[in-house]
């Protein structure tokens, strides 16, 4: 069964409860556009449900419309489902309309049902069901309402019991003339005898250029010429583009019969200040920017004490500060896992386990563990309170507060999250990407936000700013700095990417439905945010714990075998061979390779660059007095400042990139 539906139409919700934990996700062949697949056993039948790209078509302008018409005309699916949204089914009965004139085993799902008639939208089911000859089911996800009689119905069709037993016809007026002609020209040569000839005809006269390109490879140019020769000569007699013609005839179809079972009650508008700040073109940017900043800083205070306890640290209440981050999420993943760690140290001890395993098990697996999970809880809150967003209605106006600025850097107003989010951590902002309707700009987000400075940077930027700076002028100044340099290579970055690899010189098209605003469900929240955390721990953790080991070894171990000093191991080795490339930085030689073995360490985790300077600056209980020990000037600090800032990702991050860019990419 495959599963069609607009952006935003309820798709992903539906699934979700016709499936429930069955799903699985992967790519489809030869692209990275997500594949999700889920089963469902009913009346000991089972249903192999495969969710389409949302798309507002099949006329295949983009990949998602591409993957979905390939899928749908495959043969492969028995029934597709096709979503009509019921708060909005003036836009989203195009798509159903189109699939039917491609083929007649479809049932359609009339969604958001608990919504219309709040919204005084009622729609008669049973004369929609007439006249289009197919299985109309009502269904609200969230209440789980109608989820039986639509499986009842896919087994109808399945049966041959329902349905229709030909494509649907649209009468296209003085264009059906032509159409006879070009489907009887089709039909003679047998081109693309997989589709319905009426079908194929129309998309050529519409201009369909892979359904072009199909007939050129299969040998029959000179049919195609022939085909749009006719297409040719009937522009010029009509004097107005046939795509143009067919596209308006479709929705002239929609429009009369929303006429006929669409019924509308004014009801009162309780959102229109919200609409009015939202759309206003400057309003609407300081409203959102505001709005994001008060929304994430929520986010990550719960997980981290970020950004709070860094306000506190400038206001002298260092104590509140210390006491926020210890009894934040991190802070009490940390204790719980530093017990386990020492817990299971002393067990190996007693039983004279040799030490370079005890290290292993501990620092290396257990470490490596605890890493992956730790961002679990950030992972979970951001997405949840995003989902929130998401399912309110509030993300799309958000969005478009935001495109007129990022269009300008080559971006639509969906980036506005990956970057926002990247500023606490990049994994969450890497993995918000997917919000990007379009596979190029969600590339250029992946490898831009990276660049942003997240808080585990912050605390080197910070560490680095109070050691070398003494005026509290020049530290605000430095910090500034280093993100304005930061944001600067992430906004070149992306612009680079759009112009020169993928070719576009102007923005991505912002295609957006702005839902009423409403109150979200928790269930659907529940489910978009475990979606996005379940993925990430099984695909990345795995790439997170693999190089957690790979970086024990690194730090534990040197040519003499194993050690518990820093100074023996094989990356102090590689610690020394950077430091020929900082030296042309003009750092000294004696703490060019001390720097050079925490650029390492800061791959694990950012903020392990400042933990690896203080261990082999002779332990110094000191940030300041151990940076200061490295014997720099404040250019020398503040361009180090810079590198650090943008060299690789850490190991999350990297491992976040892997996931998101598939092996196709």
């Amino acid at each position: 069964m495959a599963v069609a539906g607009n952006p935003n139409v309820g798709k992903s919700t539906l699934f979700n409860v016709l499936t429930g934990e069955t799903a699985r996700v992967g790519n489809w062949p030869g692209v990275t556009v997500e594949r999700k697949e889920g089963v469902r056993v009913y009346k000991n039948k089972k249903f192999c449900f495969v969710d389409l790209p949302g798309t507002y078509g099949i006329s295949a302008t983009s990949l998602e419309e591409i993957v979905a018409r390939e899928y749908i005309i495959s043969g492969e699916p028995n029934v597709v489902l096709v979503l009509v949204d019921g708060t909005a089914p003036e836009r989203t009965l195009y798509l159903p309309i189109q699939i039917l004139e491609l083929m007649p085993n479809v049932v359609i799902a009339v969604t958001k049902a608990d919504m219309t008639h709040k919204m005084g939208i009622h729609i008669h089911i049973d004369k929609l069901e007439a006249r289009l000859g197919v299985p109309v089911v009502e269904v609200s996800a969230i209440q789980g309402s109608g989820i039986r009689e639509l499986l009842e119905a896919i087994l109808a069709v399945t049966g041959k019991k329902r349905g229709r037993e030909k494509p649907l016809r649209i009468d296209y007026g003085g264009l059906e003339p032509i159409i006879s002609e070009v489907e009887k020209i089709i039909k003679k040569y047998n081109i693309l005898k997989m589709y319905p000839a009426r079908w194929v005809a129309i998309r050529l006269l519409e201009g369909d250029p892979r359904l072009e390109e199909l007939i050129r490879k299969s040998g029959k140019a000179d049919v195609l010429a022939k085909i749009k020769q006719i297409s040719s000569s009937a522009r010029q007699s009509i004097g107005r583009d046939l795509g143009e013609i067919i596209a308006v005839s479709r929705f002239n179809f929609v429009d009369n019969l929303v006429k006929e079972i669409v019924v509308r009650i004014a009801v009162e508008e309780k959102t229109k200040l919200f609409e009015e700040i939202f759309q206003h073109e400057i309003a609407g940017v300081v409203f959102s920017s505001l709005f994001l900043v008060l929304f994430f800083s929520l986010v990550f205070t719960i997980n981290s004490g970020f950004p709070l306890d860094v306000i506190f640290c400038w206001l002298g209440w260092k104590q509140l500060a210390e006491l926020l981050a210890s009894y934040s999420l991190l802070g009490l993943m940390d204790e719980i896992f530093s017990f386990i760690n020492a817990t299971i140290a002393q067990l190996l001890e007693s039983y004279n386990v040799q030490p370079w395993l005890i290290s292993l098990i501990t620092d290396g697996i257990i470490s490596g563990v605890g890493s992956v999970l730790s961002f679990l809880p950030l992972l979970i809150i951001t997405f949840f309170l995003l989902s929130i967003l998401e399912d309110s209605g509030l993300a799309a106006r958000l969005a478009y507060s935001y495109n007129s600025l990022l269009s300008k850097f080559g971006l639509s107003g969906r980036a506005i999250y990956p970057i926002v989010i990247s500023f606490g951590c990049n994994v969450p902002g890497i993995l918000s990407s997917r919000t990007a309707l379009e596979e190029e700009e969600r590339q250029q987000l992946i490898f831009s936000v990276p660049f942003v400075p997240c808080q585990a940077r912050l605390i080197v930027i910070i560490a680095f700013a109070t050691a070398y700076f003494s005026s509290s002028v020049m530290q605000a100044l430095v910090m500034f700095m280093v993100y304005a340099v930061s944001l600067i290579v992430a906004i070149l970055t992306s612009s680079l990417f759009r112009r020169f690899m993928f070719r576009k010189k102007e923005a991505p098209i912002f295609l957006l439905e702005i839902p009423p605003i409403h109150k979200p469900s928790l269930k659907v929240v529940w489910w978009l945010t475990w979606d996005y955390s379940k993925h990430f721990l099984r695909k990345a953790g795995l790439i997170i714990l693999s190089l957690s080991i790979v970086t024990w070894f690194l730090l534990n171990h040197g040519p003499s075998g194993f050690t518990y000093n820093p100074k023996e191991s094989y990356a102090a080795i590689l610690g020394n061979f950077l430091a020929y490339f900082l030296s042309l930085y003009g750092v000294p030689k004696e703490s060019a390779w001390i720097i050079g073995f925490a650029l390492i360490q800061g791959f694990i985790a950012k903020e392990g660059l400042i933990e690896a300077i203080a261990l082999l600056e002779g332990g110094e209980a000191n940030v300041k007095d151990a940076l200061l020990a490295l014997g720099l000037n404040p250019v020398q600090a503040f361009s180090l400042l810079i590198l650090f800032t943008l060299y690789v990702p850490c190991i999350p991050t990297v491992a976040a990139i892997k996931q998101e860019i598939g092996k196709n990419s």
